[in-house]
């Protein structure tokens, strides 16, 4: 599938395009093939603002760390492959959402029993500077392993868990 995208948009009023395909191997990794029939195999996929603009700035990476392809936004390019990324980046970027917040123990290190977008689980956060509250009512919560969990919003959790919430600040 040839998809066109934008580069080096600071270089000219006019779009630059590159034609390129990718594709999934048995392995499960993406490959990248270029306009000159270039194989970039093992390619990486990152967003350049993964929770402020989700839907835009994705770079195609090679294995040896050079920028292949950059896409202004998702939303211009065909639907397979827009999945194809889309998978690829779910994979990569491990952010489970709090849904709920059943209990915080007291003291440091707290303990957590949260139900996420991925079910019930059990955390421990070390102190409250590990709890990093967000301009719109967000926040992320960095367990004693290093995982981060994400609260979207707040306001949007039920009464018992906002309550929990900001009891653990």
């Amino acid at each position: 599938m040839e998809l066109p995208t934008k580069i080096e948009p600071e270089t000219t009023d006019l779009p630059t395009t590159l034609q390129w395909r990718l594709e999934r191997k048995s392995h499960g990794r993406l490959d990248c093939v270029d306009a000159r029939g270039q194989r970039h195999a093992d390619v990486d996929v990152l967003r350049a603002f993964p929770i402020s603009a989700p839907n835009d700035a994705v770079a195609l990476i090679a294995a040896d760390g050079s920028e292949l392809v950059w896409i202004e936004t998702l939303t211009v390019i065909d639907p397979a492959v827009r999945a194809m990324l889309e998978a690829e980046l779910a994979s990569r970027e491990f952010l489970p959402v709090i849904r709920s917040i059943e209990s915080v123990s007291d003291g440091e290190p707290t303990e957590w029993h949260v139900i996420t977008d991925r079910g019930a689980t059990r955390f421990k956060v070390a102190h409250a500077d590990d709890i990093l509250c967000q301009s719109d009512s967000g926040a992320f919560i960095t367990d004693t392993f290093g995982v981060r969990y994400r609260i979207p919003n707040a306001m949007d959790l039920d009464p018992d868990s906002r309550r929990r919430f900001e009891k653990s600040l």
